[in-house]
């Protein structure tokens, strides 16, 4: 009776996780909604090939990689992909046809077999049992061929994105030759890649960007810029908003953002936005960094996510720093600096923030003081707490060391001038003698001892710069130092 007490009260403690365990069983392989999950194309990979560099002069070629960093970085940004309607349906229908044709060469593989038998030799009872399980084999592949042809494979809508891997190691592959294109996505096992060439129009640098994609065998997006050296991170980021919103066919977010106070400096992502109100611009969908700051006021650092498609709206209030009134007074008339910004004449009110500001005051008379103070220690900087000393003059000394100082960068700058002058002139004659050396043309001999006797002087002159910038290095520690003893003196 005991026994069969505890088999009841083992049964319902049993039974029900038998039932949880049974639900989670049925319920794999579905989402939420009980609709079946792609099986195939999960991933939409990019490869990057290097920039043409090919018509930039040798000093500037350095260009094409950093700039195929930066589009490299944007892409990582990305973290997946919306197939337009004529992807999907380009991978939907490689992929059945990729499905029949594997279960059709199946079949064929398998008939085949049943065909051979005939010839195989078997006794008669061992050739009816092996046609007997080919059949049933045959049977079961020709139902799988049809099921092949009915069932439409599973494609993901919104694939995952991913650069290839030679764009996360930071080597990027040259671009495929014309025609070779579709070739060239095959064996990368990319679905797209991105090539582009850089040159310069008239003093500015030109560069222009292509995206070939596997389903339109063809470059479905160019885009193109131009400009100068010093706008080169703010080129390349709009090119990369624009290269990122192609790339993931995601409707862009905007973004509006209100600053006070109005004067207030705005900048997202690393890159000037705008003072005061700003925008709505156009971003790429994810997280972006956002900071603010005016003089006097505390600065704000934030990070934003932005949706697809969404108009993000934003407020930013500033907090103004706590200041003190302070109020300098001085005999007669002076003048205020606060650091290196001038702020008025004595008497002066001004307004600090309670943080450590420096205060230089010059009278009329020449003479001058300087004092450091703690926001809101104190409320007035008068004659009292002011030393005024007679403006300085630079002595014979210390011209003797701003005289050595300038001598010293002239032999520094005269040195790195001609250092690489040598250098060019000494490939130079090398190139001539060579040629001299294994044509034996005695037509270039005289022009090749000429740039050979040049490229010594050159290296002579060098030399000369590298002593005298040497001598000069020893000079102005002498003369310093000299210096330094008169003033201990003094």
């Amino acid at each position: 009776m005991r026994n069969m007490l505890v088999l009841r009260m083992a049964c319902f403690l049993l039974i029900p996780l038998f039932c949880l365990v049974c639900g989670h069983v049925q319920g794999l392989g579905k989402t939420d909604a009980g609709e079946p999950l792609p099986t195939q194309n999960k991933e939409w990979v990019l490869s990057v090939t290097a920039l043409d560099v090919s018509s930039l002069p040798h000093s500037q070629q350095l260009l094409g990689e950093v700039m195929t960093r930066n589009l490299v970085e944007a892409l990582k940004k990305v973290d997946h992909r919306i197939r337009p309607s004529e992807e999907y349906l380009y991978y939907t229908h490689y992929a059945w046809s990729k499905s029949q044709a594997a279960a059709a060469k199946t079949l064929v593989v398998k008939r085949d077999e049943r065909d051979k038998l005939l010839f195989g030799g078997d006794p008669p009872w061992k050739y009816r049992k092996t046609l007997k399980a080919l059949e049933k084999d045959i049977q079961k592949l020709e139902e799988a061929l049809g099921k092949a042809e009915v069932e439409v494979p599973l494609i993901a809508e919104r694939p995952v994105f991913k650069l290839s891997d030679d764009a996360l190691k930071g080597t990027f592959p040259p671009s495929p030759k014309p025609g070779g294109e579709y070739r060239f996505c095959v064996n990368q096992k990319a679905d797209a890649f991105l090539a582009g060439t850089i040159a310069t129009f008239h003093g500015r640098l030109y560069i222009s960007l292509k995206l070939y994609t596997l389903y339109t065998s063809s470059f479905q997006y160019e885009d193109s810029s131009i400009f100068s050296s010093e706008d080169m991170v703010q080129a390349v980021d709009e090119l990369a908003n624009r290269l990122v919103a192609v790339v993931s066919e995601a409707p862009p977010a905007s973004l509006l953002v209100h600053t006070k106070p109005e004067e207030a400096i705005l900048w997202v992502d690393g890159s000037f936005a705008g003072r005061g109100e700003v925008g709505p611009r156009e971003y790429p969908p994810g997280s972006i960094d956002i900071e603010s700051f005016a003089d006097n006021y505390k600065p704000l650092s934030m990070s934003l996510d932005l949706t697809e498609g969404e108009l993000a709206e934003l407020y930013i209030n500033l907090q103004p720093l706590s200041q003190r009134s302070l109020t300098i007074t001085v005999p007669g008339e002076a003048k205020v600096y606060q650091g290196a910004l001038y702020r008025g004449e004595t008497p002066l009110p001004v307004d600090i923030p309670v943080a450590l500001e420096h205060f230089q005051i010059e009278t009329t008379e020449g003479k001058v003081a300087s004092v450091i103070i703690q926001g809101g220690e104190q409320s007035e900087i008068s004659q009292a707490s002011l030393t005024l000393k007679p403006k300085p003059n630079h002595s014979a000394e210390e011209q003797r060391v701003e005289k050595s100082r300038r001598r010293l960068y002239g032999a520094y700058g005269r040195f790195w001038i001609a250092l690489p002058v040598a250098f060019v002139i000494n490939g130079i004659a090398t190139a001539h003698i060579n040629a001299y050396n294994r044509t034996g043309n005695p037509d270039l001999y005289d022009g090749a001892l000429t740039r050979y006797y040049i490229s010594i002087g050159t290296s002579i002159a060098a030399g000369v710069a590298l002593a005298e910038t040497f001598y000069r290095i020893f000079r102005y520690i002498r003369t310093g130092g000299e210096d330094a003893a008169f003033l201990v003196k003094q």
